[in-house]
């Protein structure tokens, strides 16, 4: 990274979805570099690994600015594919059935390889600005999807967060 854009660079700390850190407690063990005012884009994004993790906990929050929708994992970020939608309609992995979520819009998120724990939430309903409901539609041979139903089209922000690691969507409000 050339010089100047390590100046451009913040700290956002490993707390996830607002969590607040007691008074006087000391910061977060790790965190994460991102450059100051990361944009948010308009297109699909994808990456991660191709090491296998589970899905161990799914949130959601609404932030100033945005809305934050959180995968965490018990191993490294797998490969990840976030794509668009016209619509909050989606099918369900296996059987085929429809599933429809609350908005007007969609996004599809989809992990590989990853499976999901059974403590994991299957269902998250923030109905915050843009970001109204999130499903686990998916957790077939080794491919987890879930579907995210938008009150309308939202550019997004996708990042990766370790320690624990992570999967971050942000909708810009």
């Amino acid at each position: 990274m050339p010089k100047a854009g390590l100046a451009l660079l913040v700290l956002v700390s490993a707390l996830a979805c607002g969590t607040p850190t007691a008074p006087g407690a000391p910061p977060p063990a790790t965190a994460t570099a991102v450059a100051v005012g990361a944009p948010f884009s308009c297109a699909d994004a994808a990456g991660g690994g191709s090491a296998r993790a589970n899905v161990v906990a799914v949130r959601a929050d609404r932030n100033p600015g945005f809305d934050r929708f959180v995968l965490e994992f018990d191993g490294p970020v797998p490969g990840y594919q976030v794509t668009r939608q016209a619509s909050a309609n989606f099918t369900e992995d296996a059987s085929g059935r429809p599933v429809a979520l609350e908005g007007s819009a969609g996004v599809l998120v989809r992990l590989m390889p990853a499976s999901s724990l059974a403590s994991a939430p299957v269902t998250v309903s923030p109905r915050s600005t843009v970001l109204r409901e999130a499903r686990r539609i998916g957790d077939f041979e080794a491919v987890v999807h879930w579907g995210l139903g938008l009150a309308a089209p939202a550019c997004l922000r996708v990042l990766t967060l370790s320690t624990p690691p992570r999967l971050v969507v942000d909708f810009q409000t």
